[in-house]
């Protein structure tokens, strides 16, 4: 590939990024001090929800700890990883600590308030983390949330049989989603084209974009993931083609699941605060025992957040693999993930992902109880 070919492509990503209220990420300072373009704080400010506050009396060790602090936890309300239901069920509560909860809409609007320093921690999707980390903003991983949950699914009506046959087809997908640019990722290596040149590229902003577009027959087929890849298809209006676990394991001969969804915090909280993400990721390990045994109350929580029928909710909960804590394989994971999509993807762009050591050092923090 050309450098006027790779070129090319960046900036038909950046521009499909502006479009999504994802080319905030582009423009961020070294530090990461948010340098918010008008339509970002837009998106921002009209995707926070009013803050969902726990008034707890804190334990005596944990209120010790957080020295009266509330903390502020933002997370994606179709982000499906699980602080939803740490949330609803108060699990932090439970484990003493004031949390005050934001749920947000648009991937942009979590991202600038994270940026900001509105968010302590947030639940965050690998790749737009990663390019987070690439572009200066101080953050520290410090678990997992989620496998892979990205599918690429194609109406049951556009006579798409394999991969192959999407090239001109009417795609639609969200151009700066861990999703899409794994998917795509994949695609480029085993099969040797891209799906945001090659066909005819629809961008969406949200998950329930996408859904509608498929729905309404205006594209073909569309990049989704959880819940709303069973949503649609129990619709009847698609079906997957295949999933973003599946073309992983093609691209990259590799039978680990994939990390989609980390939890992050600012280095303040990491430094002075460090129960409190060891809490988070015990209440996240409570959280996927019940998601694997379905638990009603998991259910519950997710329509709650969601407000998606509880039989999608739970056949999504089936569909999905729950991650907790940091372990170094899980670390290693993400870092081979990274490393793939700074080689065939379009987002990444240094090669700090070639230097394993630095990234562990810099980007991660093991939280113990």
């Amino acid at each position: 590939m050309t450098s006027n070919v790779g070129a090319t492509r960046r900036r038909f990503v950046q521009r499909a990024l502006q479009m999504s209220g994802l080319g905030a990420l582009t423009i961020m300072g070294a530090r990461g001090q948010s340098l918010l373009s008008a339509t970002a704080a837009t998106h921002h400010q009209s995707s926070a929800l009013t803050p969902l506050t726990e008034k707890a009396v804190p334990s005596t060790s944990r209120a010790a700890q957080s020295d009266g602090r509330t903390f502020k936890i933002a997370y994606l309300t179709l982000g499906w990883a699980g602080l939803e239901a740490i949330d609803v069920l108060g699990l932090l509560k439970e484990r003493g600590w004031d949390i005050e909860w934001t749920r947000v809409g648009p991937i942009s609007g979590i991202v600038n308030a994270f940026s900001s320093g509105q968010a302590d921690i947030i639940d965050m999707s690998a790749v737009i983390a990663a390019q987070m980390y690439e572009q200066g903003v101080q953050l520290r991983i410090f678990g997992a949330a989620v496998g892979s949950l990205g599918n690429l699914v194609v109406r049951n009506s556009a006579g798409v049989a394999s991969i192959p046959d999407l090239k001109g087809r009417k795609l639609g997908a969200i151009a700066g989603a861990t999703a899409t640019q794994d998917i795509n990722a994949s695609v480029r290596t085993v099969y040797g084209f891209d799906l945001l040149e090659d066909t005819q590229f629809v961008q969406a902003t949200a998950p329930p974009d996408l859904a509608n577009l498929i729905q309404r027959g205006d594209v073909e087929a569309a990049v989704l993931w959880e819940p709303i890849t069973t949503q649609i298809v129990q619709s009847g209006a698609a079906t997957v083609l295949a999933t973003q676990q599946e073309l992983w394991e093609r691209a990259s001969g590799s039978q680990e699941t994939q990390v989609h969804v980390v939890y992050m915090a600012q280095p303040q909280v990491v430094n002075e605060h460090p129960q409190l993400l060891a809490d988070l990721n015990d209440a996240q390990r409570e959280v996927a025992e019940l998601w694997t045994k379905k638990d009603p109350r998991l259910v519950n929580a997710f329509v709650e957040v969601t407000t998606l029928p509880s039989d999608v909710v739970e056949m999504a909960l089936g569909a999905t693999t729950p991650l907790w804590g940091l372990r170094s394989e899980t670390v290693d994971t993400f870092l081979t993930q990274m490393q793939f999509n700074r080689e065939h993807g379009t987002i990444l762009q240094s090669d700090v992902w070639k230097e394993p050591a630095k990234v562990k050092q810099e980007l991660f923090h093991m939280a113990t109880a």
